[in-house]
């Protein structure tokens, strides 16, 4: 039976440590186990050493953050199929046993994905469930339409084959918070094929301190992932997507990161339309984003109702 390795990056999560390891270690295929801790002084080294029997490696020194410690590990997997599992998140009963057998009818696909559920502290399960339909880089890449409308990966229900890692690269250290979407676009980018598994195989914990908490940093490394990819001329999109992504970019990036032509409250009209006049002949990128048209649209009606 083919072999998954999965890294689990972890630093002072004790509280979570040991449930995340035994949702990885009582799935009922081999796995290969290595976890990368960062020097954590609240009791997970002590846990760690009672599951030394059963990881293929682990270590707990200090490191460079969570990306270097997903290299590290990785440095070391030796799996057919790899994934990794922050120390708070969970995989489901069966999971590991649905991957292989998504491998097994579809040898040729690189990346593989279920369905991935939220819960609480206390591992309560909540409301928000996970399920992608993403599969080629116009999918990816295109934020707007997919990936903040809830069609995204979700990072604990995503693997992918040893091929496609050797194909691309480590992750990308110096991404903070999106070197799993940095790792998927470089993957779908490079002809991986997404196989969809139509369960639930993880668990995302949403809690107040964890980094993915930080949603407006997250959404700013975000796009600046996929403009990088659309300003590539080699990036196999439409020109019709690539214009609307760059006005998009424009949009949250320069224009309402700029005051949004001055729309707060005791703007006058004329410097309103002013600013956004001035802001279409700097980026003309705009008139392709929706949200600048609908936003340009409401300033007019005002200025033609007042």
């Amino acid at each position: 039976m083919v072999c998954i390795s999965i890294i689990i990056p972890s630093f002072n999560q004790a509280q979570f440590l040991e449930r995340t390891l035994s949702s990885v270690l009582d799935q009922a295929v081999p796995v290969e186990v290595i976890v990368v801790d960062g020097g954590s002084t609240d009791g997970s080294v002590d846990i760690l050493g009672r599951y030394r029997h059963r990881l293929a490696y682990w270590v707990s020194e200090p490191d460079r953050g969570q990306t270097h410690a997903i290299n590290k590990g990785m440095a070391r997997a030796t799996g057919e199929i790899r994934a990794y599992l922050n120390s708070d998140d969970l995989l489901l009963p069966g999971a590991l046993e649905a991957v292989v057998e998504a491998h097994a009818a579809d040898p040729d696909a690189d990346i593989l994905h279920g369905r991935c559920i939220t819960i609480d502290e206390n591992d309560v399960p909540l409301t928000k469930r996970y399920f992608s339909d993403i599969e080629t880089p116009a999918d990816i890449l295109d934020l707007w339409g997919v990936w903040f409308a809830g069609r995204n990966f979700v990072q604990p229900e995503v693997f992918w084959t040893r091929r496609i890692a050797e194909r691309i690269g480590p992750f990308d250290e110096s991404r903070h918070y999106v070197m799993d979407y940095d790792y998927w676009c470089r993957a779908i980018l490079a002809g991986a094929k997404v196989h969809h598994i139509d369960r639930d195989i993880a668990a995302f914990r949403l809690w107040d301190q964890q980094k993915s908490t930080a949603a407006q940093k997250a959404a700013d490394e975000l796009r600046d992932v996929m403009i990088r990819h659309v300003e590539d001329p080699r990036t196999p999109i439409s020109a019709a997507l690539r214009r609307r992504l760059r006005g998009n970019w424009a949009f949250d990036e320069v224009y309402a990161k700029r005051g949004g032509a001055l729309q707060q409250d005791g703007t006058s009209a004329i410097r309103r339309r002013t600013g956004m006049a001035r802001a279409v002949l700097s980026r003309p990128e705009l008139l392709y984003s929706p949200a600048f048209r609908r936003h340009a649209g409401k300033i007019v009606r005002n200025w033609l109702g007042a």
